[in-house]
């Protein structure tokens, strides 16, 4: 896993997929209401500067992880504590996540599954795809892009072949201010998917020309912010601002009213096995970055050891996090920015990289 290389493609690929991730599958700033787009623009813009705060970290750093890192910044005892916190806090999303994509089958698909049959699956998938190591699953993620986008394009001709957009829906724009939307511009939107990209502070030394590590991921996030900003636009359009904040996945909502002739309709599968695929890639990620960072705290020299016992922690934290959806919603709407993305994707990365720069300037170079 450690002699992995990646290219550029490879790099996009995969910000531009983990980013859509669960985002566009459970919609975004829908307390803004009609006014979601601004708070999504706010997003991307913000997006792109907290990569650049991850991208200059890599560049002090080059062809190390966060985990490795950490620990030359702060010191071998906390720095080794904070480390091991971030494994912690990678597993943790990882299992949020697939929480979200086992309730999404639950609900729409496999109404007489369990959660633990679906995790079952879906963990099996992630542990294999880890298992064969980040070239291979980076290739996999290129024909997945591709996949994903002929998809996408195709709902969004098929909504407007159905006449169903209606622009009204967007009005009053700023009907009750800034103050909604900047409430749900922060934390919300700010770490979710946009702060998540502190995953690929541990990705980012596999790729092959570091200098173009900027360029790409700024890219990815404003591209992947755009098709976000497109469907949330969409879903508006369609089903209108009320019905969309209070849907539990607001695309597959939009796509419903599809109908083209009475032969184009009912696309649910189409979009439910696209979510799918979006969202076996941001859980591996989420994986593959624990299993790196953990093999990194404990010193091992085989990562490959840790895939079982962490796919069965992933399995059943997936399980326990919360006692039913609505509880899980709640979580991670109300308790996980304010206490685990904010420190882990703003907070801790800043203070990192000014103590980074501070040590390097007064620290004399040998």
């Amino acid at each position: 896993m450690q002699q992995a290389n990646i290219n550029g493609f490879q790099l996009f690929s995969v910000i531009f997929l983990f980013e859509l991730g669960s985002a566009i599958l459970l919609g975004m700033a829908g307390e803004a209401k009609q006014d979601a787009w601004i708070t999504i623009l706010l997003g991307i813009v913000s997006g792109c500067v907290l990569y650049l705060v991850f991208t200059k970290l890599n560049d002090l750093f080059p062809s190390m992880p966060l985990t490795s890192y950490i620990p030359k910044i702060l010191g071998r005892y906390a720095g080794t504590m904070f480390a091991f916190l971030y494994v912690g806090y990678f597993m943790y999303i990882a299992s949020r996540v697939l929480r979200d994509f086992e309730e999404l089958l639950i609900m729409t698909a496999y109404r007489s599954s369990s959660l633990l049959t679906i995790g079952i699956i879906m963990v099996i998938c992630v542990m294999y795809a880890a298992y064969k190591g980040i070239e291979v699953f980076f290739r996999i993620s290129e024909l997945c892009l591709f996949i994903i986008l002929f998809i996408l394009i195709l709902l969004v001709i098929f909504e407007f072949a159905s006449g169903i957009i209606r622009l009204n829906h967007l009005q009053p724009i700023l009907e009750n201010g800034w103050r909604p939307i900047f409430k749900s511009f922060f934390p919300t939107t700010l770490t979710f998917p946009f702060g998540e990209m502190v995953t690929f502070t541990m990705l980012l030394p596999f790729l092959d020309k570091q200098d173009k590590a900027r360029k790409i991921g700024i890219m990815g996030v404003t591209i992947s912010g755009g098709v976000l900003l497109l469907f949330t636009l969409l879903n508006i359009l369609i089903a209108g601002a009320d019905i969309t904040s209070r849907s539990s996945f607001p695309i597959l909502t939009a796509v419903g009213y599809i109908n083209i002739a009475d032969f184009v309709q009912r696309l649910d599968t189409v979009v439910i096995i696209s979510m799918v695929l979006l969202g076996f890639v941001k859980i591996t990620v989420f994986f593959i970055c624990a299993i790196i960072g953990a093999a990194d705290v404990f010193k091992l020299k085989q990562p490959q050891k840790l895939i079982y016992p962490m796919g069965f922690i992933l399995l059943i934290a997936s399980r326990i996090i919360a006692s039913n959806y609505i509880e899980h919603l709640d979580e991670g709407l109300h308790v996980v920015p304010y206490y685990l993305h904010l420190p882990f994707q703003f907070m801790i990365p800043t203070l990192l990289l000014l103590i980074a720069i501070i040590q390097r300037k007064f620290t004399p170079q040998t």
